[in-house]
Protein backbone atom coordinates (compact mmCIF):
# COMPACT_ATOMS: atom_id res chain seq x y z
CA UNK A 1 0.00 0.00 0.00
CA UNK A 2 1.49 3.14 -1.23
CA UNK A 3 -0.16 6.77 -0.65
CA UNK A 4 -0.45 7.93 -3.91
CA UNK A 5 -2.32 4.19 -5.32
CA UNK A 6 -4.24 3.90 -1.87
CA UNK A 7 -8.07 3.12 -2.94
CA UNK A 8 -10.74 5.07 -1.15
CA UNK A 9 -11.98 3.46 2.22
CA UNK A 10 -15.32 2.41 2.90
CA UNK A 11 -16.53 5.96 4.61
CA UNK A 12 -13.40 7.59 4.51
CA UNK A 13 -13.94 11.21 2.57
CA UNK A 14 -12.92 11.34 -1.05
CA UNK A 15 -8.95 12.39 -1.51
CA UNK A 16 -7.54 15.71 -2.18
CA UNK A 17 -7.13 16.82 -5.85
CA UNK A 18 -4.43 15.33 -7.41
CA UNK A 19 -1.95 18.65 -7.06
CA UNK A 20 1.18 16.49 -6.20
CA UNK A 21 2.81 14.41 -7.99
CA UNK A 22 4.51 10.29 -7.37
CA UNK A 23 2.59 8.70 -4.60
CA UNK A 24 1.49 11.90 -2.93
CA UNK A 25 -0.73 11.92 -5.60
CA UNK A 26 -4.12 10.49 -4.52
CA UNK A 27 -3.35 10.66 -0.92
CA UNK A 28 -5.59 13.74 1.14
CA UNK A 29 -2.48 12.99 3.78
CA UNK A 30 0.28 13.48 1.97
CA UNK A 31 0.29 17.34 2.20
CA UNK A 32 3.90 17.47 2.08
CA UNK A 33 6.60 16.28 0.42
CA UNK A 34 10.26 14.76 2.38
CA UNK A 35 13.06 16.19 1.82
CA UNK A 36 15.73 15.74 -0.76
CA UNK A 37 17.16 11.94 -1.02
CA UNK A 38 20.30 11.98 1.27
CA UNK A 39 22.91 10.48 -1.07
CA UNK A 40 24.77 8.99 1.98
CA UNK A 41 21.81 6.28 1.93
CA UNK A 42 23.29 4.40 -0.56
CA UNK A 43 26.38 3.79 1.13
CA UNK A 44 23.96 1.90 3.85
CA UNK A 45 22.60 -0.59 1.01
CA UNK A 46 24.02 -3.76 -0.81
CA UNK A 47 22.76 -5.88 -3.62
CA UNK A 48 19.78 -7.72 -2.86
CA UNK A 49 19.18 -5.99 0.53
CA UNK A 50 15.91 -5.64 1.39
CA UNK A 51 14.04 -2.18 1.43
CA UNK A 52 10.79 -1.38 3.95
CA UNK A 53 8.97 1.50 4.05
CA UNK A 54 7.04 2.68 7.75
CA UNK A 55 4.20 5.43 6.47
CA UNK A 56 3.08 6.88 9.34
CA UNK A 57 -0.68 5.93 9.84
CA UNK A 58 -3.11 7.87 11.23
CA UNK A 59 -5.31 5.99 13.09
CA UNK A 60 -8.25 7.81 13.10
CA UNK A 61 -8.84 6.57 9.78
CA UNK A 62 -10.15 3.50 8.81
CA UNK A 63 -8.13 2.29 6.25
CA UNK A 64 -5.02 2.98 8.49
CA UNK A 65 -6.22 1.48 11.33
CA UNK A 66 -7.37 -1.74 9.20
CA UNK A 67 -3.51 -1.77 7.93
CA UNK A 68 -2.01 -1.49 11.73
CA UNK A 69 -4.07 -4.56 12.43
CA UNK A 70 -3.20 -6.48 9.58
CA UNK A 71 0.49 -5.76 11.03
CA UNK A 72 -0.08 -6.89 14.75
CA UNK A 73 -1.92 -9.91 13.38
CA UNK A 74 1.58 -10.89 11.44
CA UNK A 75 3.71 -10.07 14.09
CA UNK A 76 1.67 -12.57 16.62
CA UNK A 77 1.35 -15.23 13.66
CA UNK A 78 5.04 -15.29 13.90
CA UNK A 79 5.54 -15.21 17.52
CA UNK A 80 3.24 -17.81 17.92
CA UNK A 81 5.60 -19.52 15.99
CA UNK A 82 8.69 -19.38 17.85
CA UNK A 83 9.60 -15.63 16.25
CA UNK A 84 10.81 -13.23 18.39
CA UNK A 85 9.58 -9.77 16.78
CA UNK A 86 11.81 -6.53 18.25
CA UNK A 87 8.85 -4.53 18.07
CA UNK A 88 5.75 -3.80 16.65
CA UNK A 89 6.60 -1.72 13.17
CA UNK A 90 4.41 -2.18 10.66
CA UNK A 91 5.40 -2.12 7.08
CA UNK A 92 3.47 -1.07 4.02
CA UNK A 93 5.84 -1.37 1.55
CA UNK A 94 8.68 -3.80 0.75
CA UNK A 95 11.40 -3.73 -2.54
CA UNK A 96 14.58 -5.21 -3.76
CA UNK A 97 17.83 -2.91 -3.83
CA UNK A 98 20.43 -3.01 -6.99
CA UNK A 99 24.02 -2.28 -6.61
CA UNK A 100 26.23 -1.58 -9.73
CA UNK A 101 29.03 -3.27 -10.44
CA UNK A 102 31.38 -1.40 -7.60
CA UNK A 103 28.64 -2.22 -4.93
CA UNK A 104 26.90 0.89 -5.17
CA UNK A 105 23.17 1.00 -4.66
CA UNK A 106 21.89 2.21 -7.82
CA UNK A 107 17.65 1.74 -7.35
CA UNK A 108 14.87 -0.58 -6.33
CA UNK A 109 12.97 -3.40 -7.89
CA UNK A 110 9.38 -3.32 -6.79
CA UNK A 111 5.71 -4.25 -7.94
CA UNK A 112 3.08 -1.16 -7.36
CA UNK A 113 -0.06 -1.02 -7.45
CA UNK A 114 -1.31 0.51 -11.46
CA UNK A 115 1.84 0.36 -12.68
CA UNK A 116 3.41 -3.56 -12.18
CA UNK A 117 6.88 -4.87 -11.58
CA UNK A 118 9.35 -1.60 -12.28
CA UNK A 119 13.27 -0.87 -11.40
CA UNK A 120 13.04 2.58 -9.60
CA UNK A 121 16.07 4.72 -9.45
CA UNK A 122 16.72 5.21 -5.35
CA UNK A 123 15.98 8.71 -5.02
CA UNK A 124 12.87 8.31 -7.13
CA UNK A 125 11.80 5.43 -4.64
CA UNK A 126 12.43 7.64 -1.50
CA UNK A 127 11.58 10.46 -2.74
CA UNK A 128 8.14 9.15 -3.55
CA UNK A 129 6.97 8.83 0.03
CA UNK A 130 4.95 11.30 2.11
CA UNK A 131 6.84 13.15 5.04
CA UNK A 132 7.42 11.82 8.33
CA UNK A 133 7.96 7.73 6.53
CA UNK A 134 10.72 5.55 8.66
CA UNK A 135 12.75 3.05 6.14
CA UNK A 136 14.56 0.19 7.44
CA UNK A 137 17.40 -2.07 5.80
CA UNK A 138 16.41 -6.16 5.85
CA UNK A 139 19.18 -8.55 5.16
CA UNK A 140 18.88 -12.44 5.07
CA UNK A 141 21.07 -13.97 7.17
CA UNK A 142 23.03 -17.16 6.43
CA UNK A 143 23.03 -15.70 2.24
CA UNK A 144 25.66 -15.67 -0.08
CA UNK A 145 26.81 -12.98 -2.57
CA UNK A 146 25.93 -14.97 -5.27
CA UNK A 147 22.44 -15.99 -3.89
CA UNK A 148 21.62 -12.07 -3.93
CA UNK A 149 22.75 -12.09 -7.05
CA UNK A 150 20.83 -14.50 -8.17
CA UNK A 151 17.53 -13.14 -6.29
CA UNK A 152 17.98 -9.80 -8.15
CA UNK A 153 18.38 -11.38 -11.19
CA UNK A 154 15.07 -13.21 -10.76
CA UNK A 155 13.37 -9.59 -9.99
CA UNK A 156 15.01 -8.44 -12.47
CA UNK A 157 13.70 -10.52 -14.83
CA UNK A 158 10.10 -9.61 -13.87
CA UNK A 159 10.64 -5.71 -14.62
CA UNK A 160 7.33 -5.47 -16.58
CA UNK A 161 5.04 -8.01 -15.08
CA UNK A 162 1.25 -6.89 -13.69
CA UNK A 163 0.92 -6.45 -10.24
CA UNK A 164 -1.19 -9.25 -8.42
CA UNK A 165 -3.95 -7.56 -7.36
CA UNK A 166 -5.53 -10.51 -5.87
CA UNK A 167 -2.51 -11.48 -4.08
CA UNK A 168 -2.01 -14.97 -5.81
CA UNK A 169 1.33 -16.66 -6.36
CA UNK A 170 3.03 -16.06 -9.62
CA UNK A 171 1.48 -18.58 -12.58
CA UNK A 172 3.95 -21.51 -13.36
CA UNK A 173 2.31 -21.31 -16.34
CA UNK A 174 3.03 -18.12 -17.93
CA UNK A 175 5.15 -18.35 -20.71
CA UNK A 176 7.61 -15.62 -19.81
CA UNK A 177 8.99 -14.11 -16.41
CA UNK A 178 6.85 -10.79 -17.32
CA UNK A 179 3.79 -12.05 -17.93
CA UNK A 180 3.60 -13.67 -14.52
CA UNK A 181 2.03 -11.43 -11.56
CA UNK A 182 3.44 -9.92 -8.28
CA UNK A 183 2.37 -7.91 -5.50
CA UNK A 184 5.59 -6.01 -3.51
CA UNK A 185 6.69 -8.74 -0.74
CA UNK A 186 5.72 -11.74 -3.43
CA UNK A 187 8.55 -10.39 -5.74
CA UNK A 188 10.98 -10.42 -3.02
CA UNK A 189 9.99 -13.43 -1.55
CA UNK A 190 10.17 -15.61 -5.06
CA UNK A 191 13.28 -14.15 -5.63
CA UNK A 192 14.66 -15.42 -2.97
CA UNK A 193 13.08 -18.58 -3.23
CA UNK A 194 14.18 -18.96 -6.08
CA UNK A 195 17.64 -17.95 -5.07
CA UNK A 196 17.86 -20.08 -2.17
CA UNK A 197 16.12 -23.24 -4.40
CA UNK A 198 13.54 -23.55 -1.18
CA UNK A 199 9.85 -23.46 -1.11
CA UNK A 200 9.86 -21.20 1.73
CA UNK A 201 12.23 -18.81 2.88
CA UNK A 202 10.93 -16.18 5.16
CA UNK A 203 8.69 -18.76 7.04
CA UNK A 204 9.16 -22.21 8.32
CA UNK A 205 5.23 -23.05 7.00
CA UNK A 206 2.47 -21.23 4.83
CA UNK A 207 1.48 -18.06 5.58
CA UNK A 208 -2.19 -17.52 5.31
CA UNK A 209 -3.46 -13.98 4.00
CA UNK A 210 -4.83 -12.48 6.68
CA UNK A 211 -7.60 -9.54 6.57
CA UNK A 212 -8.30 -8.09 10.03
CA UNK A 213 -11.18 -6.68 10.62
CA UNK A 214 -12.49 -9.55 8.15
CA UNK A 215 -15.60 -7.03 8.24
CA UNK A 216 -13.73 -3.87 7.08
CA UNK A 217 -11.40 -5.52 4.38
CA UNK A 218 -15.15 -7.69 2.83
CA UNK A 219 -16.35 -3.96 2.68
CA UNK A 220 -13.18 -2.56 1.11
CA UNK A 221 -12.71 -5.23 -1.21
CA UNK A 222 -16.84 -5.22 -2.25
CA UNK A 223 -16.38 -1.73 -3.12
CA UNK A 224 -13.70 -2.16 -5.41
CA UNK A 225 -15.95 -5.39 -7.33
CA UNK A 226 -13.41 -7.62 -5.97
CA UNK A 227 -14.09 -10.36 -3.67
CA UNK A 228 -11.65 -11.01 -0.47
CA UNK A 229 -8.05 -12.21 -1.58
CA UNK A 230 -7.74 -15.87 0.24
CA UNK A 231 -4.92 -18.53 0.58
CA UNK A 232 -1.27 -17.97 1.55
CA UNK A 233 1.44 -15.35 0.16
CA UNK A 234 2.78 -12.51 1.95
CA UNK A 235 3.23 -9.18 3.32
CA UNK A 236 5.39 -6.43 4.24
CA UNK A 237 5.81 -6.66 8.16
CA UNK A 238 6.08 -10.71 7.31
CA UNK A 239 9.27 -10.68 5.60
CA UNK A 240 10.63 -7.40 8.10
CA UNK A 241 9.87 -9.28 10.84
CA UNK A 242 10.77 -12.58 9.77
CA UNK A 243 13.44 -14.56 12.22
CA UNK A 244 16.12 -15.09 8.69
CA UNK A 245 16.26 -10.98 8.35
CA UNK A 246 18.11 -8.86 10.22
CA UNK A 247 16.62 -5.04 10.19
CA UNK A 248 18.10 -2.26 10.59
CA UNK A 249 16.81 1.61 10.54
CA UNK A 250 18.27 3.77 7.93
CA UNK A 251 19.98 6.97 9.19
CA UNK A 252 18.64 9.69 6.30
CA UNK A 253 21.14 12.12 8.37
CA UNK A 254 24.51 9.99 8.37
CA UNK A 255 27.99 11.88 7.35
CA UNK A 256 28.58 11.53 3.56
CA UNK A 257 30.56 8.28 3.74
CA UNK A 258 34.60 7.46 2.60
CA UNK A 259 35.13 7.00 -0.91
CA UNK A 260 35.53 3.53 -1.40
CA UNK A 261 34.02 0.67 -3.72
CA UNK A 262 33.35 -3.00 -3.62
CA UNK A 263 33.51 -5.44 -6.30
CA UNK A 264 30.40 -7.59 -7.00
CA UNK A 265 30.35 -8.80 -9.97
Amino acid sequence: RRAWQRAQAPGEPAPAPATLRGRCALSKRCLSRPEAFPSQVASQLRHGDLLFACEPLDLALPLDRAIRKVGTYTIEWLAARGAKPSGYETAEHVGLVVADASGHATSVIEAVRLLGVRNLALEGFFAEFIAGTRFFRGRLEGVTTEQCQKAVSYASRRVGANYASRFAPPSSLATTPWTQEFYCSSIVDYAYRDALEQDLVFTNEPFPLMFQPRDFWEEYYRSQELELPSGFGSNPTLLMHSPRVKCVELDLNAPEPVEETHEMF
